[in-house]
Formats: structure tokens, sequence, C-alpha cells
């Protein structure tokens, strides 16, 4: 077994959170820093937008030129169908921070750990955490590679930003407490040519769900249809043909891959979980990003948060290395604070859609059957 020298800071995952964690606090001079990228080359990540708002934490963060030289596509918007069939438009036009971003996903989160390798990052390429042990001065983390022996190392301080598994987290006896979840089923267009893929982000809300499609990279087109598990087993919308019938009863969606074709065989199925845990922090730990709270995607919130609270934690760190161990659970009380807010915006949005009162999908995201269910017999 490999033993490491110790670590000022390890950082469980080495997406968005744990990434701009990293670089915000070898920006700050605190050195020894490491990510533990459990990441593995060639996986599809689902397509996502960022707006306008991402640019300015992009130069905060101090790596905006870098991001610009990406050449990811630009987004200048988007356009819905919700709470009725009229088409609204939320555009870039008039914002002061430009446009935003159809990200190559699979591209920008490797630009994020080149970025935080270049600043001094020590990255553990390929390896999973498997537990952890808790020392006088800090944690112990036992990580695997697949093909290789187990590896051991040390760190003073451990950032859990490994995602919705929240592995570090729930190992330190945290849990996850549970909104209403969603299912995510997309599938992948690509374009025959005939027309550009247009550059808005399209919403469509429907009976059992709704739409969003957003260009991708390669002149493609990823349609994706967010619903509950119910709906998806009573419509049997894993089956390709359920979900492409269901697409063609929502004519202004259908639209959009008119000319196009299917790249996929069968659909890309993933959860999309809302949950935030009951501890975000212990004793010096703390989760950051979707390992400390998920968001619905309707609420397009997930990069930006994920972003903030990286660099947010690299100044809470800062704090409890100059001794302030109050900062934690100050920390905690934002995360919480910002949860709430976001549970508010989530709910504000599905209440905008009463079109379908006796829709499952819709009882269920009002909060419905939830006091159907929670009145005494």
């Amino acid at each position: 077994m490999d033993i490491v020298p110790n670590y000022n800071v390890a950082i469980i995952g080495a997406g968005p959170a744990g990434c701009s964690c990293a670089i915000a606090i070898l920006n700050a001079g605190i050195a020894n820093v490491t990510l533990v990228d459990t990441s593995k080359t060639g996986k599809f990540h689902i397509g996502e937008s960022i707006p306008p708002e991402m640019n300015p934490i992009l130069r905060q963060l101090g790596i905006a030129d870098a991001f610009q030289a990406q050449n990811h596509e630009p987004c200048f918007g988007s356009c819905s169908y919700w709470g009725s069939e009229k088409r609204g438009y939320n555009d870039s036009i008039l914002s002061p921070f430009g446009h935003g971003w159809h990200l190559d996903r699979a591209k920008f989160n490797l630009f994020l750990v080149n970025e935080a390798a270049e600043r001094g990052a020590k990255v553990l390429s390929g390896h999973s955490y498997q537990s952890s042990l808790k020392t006088e001065g800090g944690y112990q983390l036992n990580l695997k590679k697949e093909g290789e022996d187990s590896t051991t190392i040390e760190a003073d301080f451990v950032v859990d930003a490994s995602g919705v598994r929240s592995v570090f987290a729930t190992d330190q006896g945290s849990k996850k407490q549970h909104e209403t979840p969603l299912v995510c089923l997309a599938l992948r267009f690509k374009n025959k040519g005939l027309r550009e893929v247009s550059k808005l982000t399209h919403l469509k809300s429907v009976e059992n769900g709704w739409w969003y499609a957003a260009r991708i990279p390669n002149e493609q087109l990823l349609v994706t249809l967010y619903t509950n598990a119910e709906t998806v087993k009573k419509l049997g919308l894993n089956d390709l043909k359920n979900w492409i019938q269901l697409l063609q009863q929502s004519p202004n969606t259908h639209q959009w891959i008119a000319q196009m074709e299917p790249i996929d065989q069968k659909l890309l199925g993933f959860p999309a979980q809302s949950f935030c845990l009951d501890h975000v922090v212990g004793e010096n730990w703390m989760a950051i990003g979707d390992a400390a709270s998920a968001y619905d995607p309707i609420t397009s919130q997930g990069i930006i948060k994920s972003i903030t609270q990286g660099m947010r934690s690299a100044e809470i760190i800062a704090h409890c290395k100059n001794g302030a161990k109050e900062a934690l659970p100050y920390f905690e009380k934002e995360v919480f604070h910002q949860y709430e807010q976001y549970k508010e915006a989530r709910q504000h949005f599905y209440n905008l859609e009463q079109r379908w009162p006796q829709s499952e999908f819709w009882r269920e995201m009002h909060g419905l059957d939830k006091l159907v269910s929670s009145k005494p017999k």
C-alpha cells in the first residue's frame, strides 16, 4: 500500500465544484492540494447551458480568458412554452454580462481539471474513494484505481465534491433530505445539414412532464424529457417508440428535430435528484456542490451553484486554517439558506403551470398528492 505524504486539502471529486474549490484555494496561496478525480475518459456528459451571469464568476476565479479560448458554443437565451401555448423568450441581448454558453461538458470538466493542475493541484486521475479513518490531525483516505493496489493519502481537511453520491459526507453520518425527484430521458439527434441548429435552449411543459432541448457539440441537439418515475412506468417511456410518440404530441418541441435523425439507438436515462444533506460540515470537512445539495434542472442553477460554492469553500478553508472554526457552521447555514431559496424558486416555476390539474405529474410537482396522503383517514 502506497502512503502519500500529507496534504493540506484533499478534494474528492473533480467536477465544477471540486475544481473551482482547488483553483480558488491555490489562488489564495494555500499549497499542497489534491484532487481525487473519479471521472472516466470518454464518458458521456449530458449537455448543459450556463447563463450570462457565469461570465463574471469565471473572471473572479481567474479563468475567463482560458475559458473563452475553449470555443464553447454561444447560447443567446431560451424560448419556452410554459403555463400557456404562448411562446416566451428570455434572451441575453440586454444582459450586461454578454451571452451564455452551450457547454461541451466533457471538455469543460477537463478544462477545469487542467486549470487546477496548472496552479499546482496534484490530480489523482481515475481514483475512487473507498473509505476514511479519522486521525489526530485530519483524515486518512483509502482510494482505489482500477487494476491497481489501494492507495492511502492523508489530509488535514477534506472537501466532498463527489456529486450526488456524497460519498465522504454520508460516511460521516450525513443523511439526504429529499424533495420530489425527477427522471431524465434523453436522446441525441444529429443535423443532416439542411438547417442550422438553434442556439437558443427550448422548454415546453406538457401533461406528463416537460421537454428540454439544447444544442450540443458537432451540430447536434439533445432532447430531454423530465418527468417522474410513476409516469415513466405508466406510459412505458423507457421504450424509445413510446418516448418518440409522446414527443410527436408536443409539436413545438418536435419541430426542433425536423430534418434531424437520432444518434442513439436507445434512450439515455439519468436520475435528477433534489436533496440537501442534514449535515454539510463536520470536523475538518465540508460538502459542496451537488454533494451538499442537488437542484431540480428547472431552476438552471446547477453549475453556478457548484462553482460559487467551490469558491466560497476556499474562503471557509482559509478561515479554518487561521483558527476560525466557526466558519464551518456559518457555511452550513449559507447552504441551508440557499436550499430554501431554491425550493421557493422551484415551487414558483411549477406553480406557473396550471393547465392539467388531474395530471399525476403536475399534482406531485404542486405538492397536492402530498397534501392528500397526509390527511387523516
